[in-house]
């Protein structure tokens, strides 16, 4: 039996995820409980665990997409397991979300805010800060929208 695994709401206000990393492939055997994905919210990195054990059998959002909450992020079942469509579920959450945000009114920005700054998570942010690592030239380089551990690393890998 094939198990839908759900972007979970992390933080009570945010409606919507980016993924950073998957940390296991299509085909891995993954084991309950295990971490299998890496995401930001607007206010830290969280890791998603595996919700049973099984073969990772499909993954629904790439990295650096933004999904809601609730969107189908990825497949867990045996291998012969048949694959359920939920392209429809998700595309439904992606437009009742899209439609959210229109009628939403843009708060306004706290004074001397820089709308340009990297968004990072906290671990990222003090592991620039002790490295003396620029944000903006990481976010430049690699061309993220959030940077992350694993962002910084690849950062450095690549000199």
């Amino acid at each position: 039996m094939i198990t839908k695994v759900k972007m979970p709401k992390l933080i009570e206000n945010d409606e919507e995820q980016v993924v950073t990393a998957w940390l296991k492939q299509v085909g891995d055997q993954v084991q309950r409980g295990e971490p299998l994905i890496e995401v930001a919210t607007s206010k830290a990195a969280f890791q998603v665990d595996a919700p049973r054990s099984g073969l990772l059998r499909a993954v629904l959002a790439d990295v650096k997409s933004s999904v809601p909450v609730g969107f189908i992020v990825a497949l867990i079942g045996a291998a012969d397991d048949a694959l359920p469509d939920v392209g429809p579920a998700n595309r439904a959450l992606v437009a009742a979300q899209a439609l959210h945000v229109a009628k939403t009114p843009a708060a306004p920005k706290p004074a001397g805010a820089d709308a340009g700054a990297p968004r990072a998570t906290p671990a990222a942010r003090r592991l620039a800060r002790e490295r003396g690592i620029d944000l903006a030239a990481v976010r430049a380089k690699l061309n993220v929208d959030v940077i992350t551990e694993s962002v910084l690393a690849k950062y450095l890998e690549q000199g």
